[in-house]
């Protein structure tokens, strides 16, 4: 399944973006327990995430990325760009 890294900025009230933001991490654990997540963390000074998701298409992986309480809200900037895993041998 192809890879996508979706990065979210909070710029909402900070009292709204907090709220959101525990339901966001609730988001990832139905995203981690359904298989799509490959990997999340949040930025240091707690104003985003950053995630990579497996979804079978964009269209899926657009559609996983507007699920997330954060985005539906507008509480931030997001992008959603296709990403190539490197491997080194």
């Amino acid at each position: 399944m192809p890879l996508y890294v979706r990065s979210f900025l909070s710029t909402g009230p900070p009292e709204e973006v907090e709220q959101a933001a525990r339901e966001h991490r609730e988001h990832l654990r139905k995203l981690h327990r359904s298989g799509h997540l490959h990997l999340a963390g949040e930025f240091a000074h707690g104003d985003g995430f950053l995630e990579v998701i497996r979804a079978k298409d964009r269209l899926e992986a657009e559609a996983l990325t507007r699920s997330s309480p954060l985005i539906e809200r507008g509480l931030g900037s997001w992008m959603l760009r296709e990403w190539v895993e490197t491997e080194f041998a």
